[in-house]
């Protein structure tokens, strides 16, 4: 029995097809991250643009 564990143990530690798969998720929660980071980053602008919008026609009345 405990031959049988050694031997899937050691095939399991030289497949390769997992590694490839978290290698995409990585990849994927990265490009995730940086496009959530990108957004609020350009929302945080237009705000502050749109405020400044707001502020001069408010001024204009």
């Amino acid at each position: 029995m405990t031959d049988r564990i050694r031997a899937e143990a050691v095939r399991f530690a030289r497949d390769v097809h997992g590694s490839t798969a978290m290698e995409y998720a990585l990849l994927g929660g990265m490009i995730f991250l940086v496009a959530v980071g990108s957004i609020r980053y350009y929302v945080s602008r237009v705000s502050v643009v749109y405020g400044d919008i707001t502020a001069a026609v408010t001024q204009g009345n």
